[in-house]
């Protein structure tokens, strides 16, 4: 056997001869440590690791005792065989596991946990703006920096988590839990904002001052900020609340039957960056085009083994300004379109009952004016 090989082993030996219970005292000297000593009638058996068995040979022959290895335990005849004909395997094995180790601080695959897969896009865009992608190399800064800006930039979770484990970056969140904080209303009334007839009166501070069936017209008071007691002395509170009113408005607008107009021609082209560990090329797009960008990010994979790499791909879809001719029909819609669009601005709770169109199309426009019939609170601040 190769004493090389012996590094790995555990032997039993065995030490005859006259004044064998020396050969204890320098082993022990000589630091080597024995297990499992058992005495026999010419001597002692005793286990030792094979490291020490060079220096227990030499202390038996310098002593004149008799050292016979009576067992062995070791990587075995195979592979003792295989490290002596072919080393290349040895250092194979331990380049691997230096360099497992050494790529287990770069992101290999991103685990999104049981987030909705909707939201997956959005979380991999921050990650990315805070420059962690597979193939970085991430440092417990970088790691809270991220989490941080996570934290602020992110309006969907209510908390992020970011945990990183063996090359994966584990994403948990809980979703954002809105809770309406209302300030003190101001000392002001409410009043009229469209003439209407009261349908319900729902003031939550301040005095009212109209009832349900009043007819009203546009700014006048329906709630008053303060009242008198009974000693004529002014009670302050500040008016809050909704009026419910049923309300009959005409809205107007005009729409060109041929306009201009940033359209999609259909054409596009896509610029790639890879990254590596500590590498990133970028290939760029065959043909720049100009308008709206869209960026994936597309992790590379070997069969199902994740990779510490990824291609981030930028689409660009080429837009471009040009006329656009509508029907009649078409241009009317949108101007009816445009009407309802006025009417929810003004009153975004109203509820449509009735409406009536009128429309014309002359000179190259589209015109429409519809009276809407719809119950929506009225109550505004001046």
């Amino acid at each position: 056997m190769k004493a090389e090989f012996w590094a790995a082993d555990t032997f039993r030996f065995s030490v005859t001869g006259p004044g064998a219970f020396r050969f204890l005292n320098r082993a022990a000297a000589s630091g080597v440590r024995l297990r499992r000593v058992r005495w026999q009638k010419d001597g002692y058996t005793a286990t030792a690791s094979g490291p020490d068995r060079r220096r227990l040979e030499e202390i038996a022959k310098s002593g004149g005792w008799a050292f016979t290895v009576t067992a062995r335990r070791g990587p075995g005849r195979r592979t003792e065989w295989l490290l002596r004909t072919r080393p290349g395997l040895a250092a194979g094995a331990v380049l691997f596991f230096a360099l497992l180790r050494f790529l287990g601080g770069f992101i290999w695959c991103i685990d999104y946990g049981a987030m909705d897969t909707d939201l997956h896009a959005g979380v991999r865009t921050l990650l990315a703006d805070c420059g962690i992608h597979e193939g970085v190399y991430l440092t417990k800064p970088l790691l809270q920096a991220a989490q941080a800006q996570a934290l602020r930039r992110s309006e969907t979770f209510g908390w992020v988590s970011l945990n990183f484990t063996g090359g994966c970056l584990s994403v948990e969140s809980t979703p954002a839990q809105t809770q309406t904080v209302r300030d003190p209303p101001p000392r002001q009334g409410l009043y009229a904002a469209a003439d209407g007839e009261i349908l319900a009166v729902e003031i939550e501070s301040g005095f009212a001052v109209v009832a349900v069936g009043e007819q009203v017209t546009a700014g006048q008071p329906l709630a008053a900020a303060e009242k008198l007691d009974r000693k004529g002395n002014a009670v302050p509170q500040g008016a809050w609340g909704r009026i419910v009113a049923r309300v009959q408005k005409q809205y107007t607008a005009a729409q060109a039957l041929e306009y201009e107009a940033l359209v999609y021609t259909g054409r596009s082209s896509a610029a790639e960056t890879l990254y590596l560990p500590g590498y990133a090329h970028t290939r760029p797009a065959e043909t720049p085009l100009a308008g709206e960008e869209q960026t994936e990010w597309l992790p590379l994979r070997l069969g199902r083994l994740a990779l510490p790499a990824c291609i981030c791909r930028v689409t660009t879809w080429e837009q471009q300004t040009q006329p656009v001719r509508l029907t009649d029909t078409a241009a009317v819609a949108l101007a009816v379109r445009t009407c309802r669009a006025q009417l929810l601005r003004d009153f975004p709770d109203a509820e449509i009952e009735a409406e009536q169109r009128e429309t014309t199309t002359e000179n190259g426009t589209a015109a429409a004016a519809v009276t809407y019939i719809f119950t929506a609170d009225i109550a505004r601040t001046r």
